[in-house]
């Protein structure tokens, strides 16, 4: 069964810049694989990349409520991802579209890290964490 892992938390804790920066990781391990932008934005984006480790993988950093991410997990899930990434609110809408995938997928929710500063290296080592967990 594919995987969806929500990074969960409150609004401004990082968890966009987190899956920006895991796409930017995923990006140069795997530079041979296909994107398409859903949404390509410098703040937020939503991307199926092909060629992941031979996988799948849909990334939206929107998790906010009355975002895209009601549009963009059917949408990941109607391109097959094996595996999605996104963001999302710890309590409300965010986790019912989420939870609503669950039973096409095995759903993960992922606690954002928070820390008063060095919030890039943080992100950084929070993007690292999800691909661990993810196999890629």
């Amino acid at each position: 069964m594919p995987h969806l892992f929500a990074l969960q938390g409150p609004g401004n804790c990082g968890k966009s810049d987190t899956l920006i920066r895991l796409f930017h990781a995923l990006q140069t391990k795997y530079p041979s694989a296909t994107i398409q932008a859903l949404h390509n934005g410098t703040k937020d984006i939503a991307v199926i990349m092909r060629g992941v480790n031979g996988l799948v993988v849909g990334i939206e950093s929107q998790g906010d409520p009355n975002s895209r991410l009601q549009q963009s997990l059917p949408a990941f899930a109607a391109a097959k991802c094996d595996i999605i990434f996104c963001a999302c609110r710890t309590s409300g809408m965010t986790v019912g579209w989420v939870s609503a995938l669950s039973a096409a997928y095995n759903i993960h929710f992922v606690a954002q890290t928070v820390v008063a500063n060095n919030h890039g290296a943080t992100n950084a080592a929070s993007a690292a964490s999800l691909m661990q967990r993810a196999g890629i």
